[in-house]
């Protein structure tokens, strides 16, 4: 194995932990916005409940993508 080689693997193991912590973070904006909902009773509750769970889905995607295609 070269440099080349040992670097690309090191690269793609550091993505592929950093998209698994965001994927975490977004799991946590998710609860948040669940305890958010509960203390406030806005009106645009579904929109931002909506746009968490969006977030939470695009992320998952991104990390399965960079699995597959790293």
């Amino acid at each position: 194995m070269d440099v080349t080689t040992v670097t690309f693997i090191i690269v793609k193991w550091l993505v592929v932990f950093g998209l698994s912590m965001y994927c975490l973070f977004a799991v946590v904006i998710i609860r948040q916005e669940q305890l958010m909902t509960i203390v406030l009773e806005e009106a645009f509750e579904p929109v931002l409940r909506l746009a968490a769970i969006i977030h939470l889905v695009a992320s998952i995607v991104i990390f399965f993508a960079a699995i597959l295609l790293l």
